[in-house]
């Protein structure tokens, strides 16, 4: 069953993997190290998130499941999660590589960026 596996760990909660592509898209938790946590006093809102988009999920350790067979979201998260991801690593990357050019050459950048921006 795709479904995201919630791991308590403390006072913390924890989720894997493609599980912290669900999380990410929906809630911008920071992934690091194909991991995201969150505490414990958050878990009702994630809970009530996926939920509310029809994913299913799993508290490990605990009897607490849903399961919306057909109707689940999972892999269409997962899918839209990466690609968010994605996005934002290109970016991040981007940004590390204009911290080194000339002010001149940034000038030239951000100048050709912001002429692109305003013609949509």
């Amino acid at each position: 069953m795709n479904c995201v596996k919630i791991r308590k760990s403390g006072t913390f909660y924890s989720v894997f993997d493609d599980d912290c592509y669900v999380l990410y898209f929906l809630l911008d938790y920071k992934i690091s190290n194909s991991k995201i946590g969150f505490p414990k006093s958050a878990l009702n809102k994630v809970i009530n998130l996926l939920e509310e988009n029809k994913v299913n999920y799993e508290i490990v350790g605990s009897e607490e499941k849903r399961n919306f067979k057909n109707l689940n979201r999972y892999l269409k998260l997962v899918n839209h999660g990466k690609e968010k991801y994605d996005k934002e690593m290109h970016f991040v990357n981007i940004k590390e590589k204009i911290k080194n050019v000339s002010p001149e050459k940034l000038e030239k950048i951000l100048l050709t960026i912001e002429n692109i921006l305003n013609e949509q």
